[in-house]
């Protein structure tokens, strides 16, 4: 009689730890309620940058990245980390021998304006590189979005102000 009772608790305790289980992975594959819609979503994607007076700057890095399997979360974070890629080699982009097929890529805007030729931005370029000759610091996630289910838009940015802060926690930190 014992074992029958211990026998159906058992059974009891295994269904609603399944149940427990699969909730859990379910939840994992994302009901991204909280991820705002790309319906005004302003940023374009690719590279798009600004030069101010006084050595000030932002550089906007957006990228675009298909859901699979609903997993939203995964999408977000792969499209983050494309995006920073994207910044990065737009940064690089002196030390790369298929330039023109990466600037095309890339999609890089100054200003707005599309950049179609290295030539226009070489000054830049090298502005840049002399800013994070010691490594890419104070990127920052700014917005994100989901567009129809399907995919997720990511934009990230670095600004002086993002570069600055981020030298100056590193100092501390030491």
């Amino acid at each position: 009689m014992n074992k029958r009772i211990f026998y159906k608790n058992l059974l009891f305790l295994t269904i609603i730890s399944g149940f427990g289980l699969f909730n859990g992975i379910k939840a994992e594959s994302d009901n991204f309620d909280y991820v705002k819609s790309c319906r005004s979503y302003p940023y374009k994607n690719g590279i798009n940058f600004k030069i101010r007076p006084n050595n000030s700057f932002q550089i906007l890095s957006t990228s675009n990245i298909e859901v699979l399997d609903n997993f939203v979360s995964f999408a977000l974070d792969e499209a983050e980390l494309t995006a920073k890629t994207n910044l990065a080699d737009f940064l690089k982009l002196n030390d790369i021998s298929s330039e023109e097929d990466l600037i095309k890529k890339l999609n890089i805007r100054k200003d707005g304006r599309l950049i179609r030729r290295k030539s226009q931005v070489q000054k830049d370029i090298d502005f840049f590189k002399f800013i994070f000759i010691d490594g890419f610091k104070g990127i920052v996630l700014i917005d994100s979005c989901l567009k129809n289910g399907k995919s997720v838009i990511v934009t990230v940015e670095v600004t002086d102000k993002t570069y600055k802060m981020a030298e100056f926690l590193e100092k501390r930190m030491k």
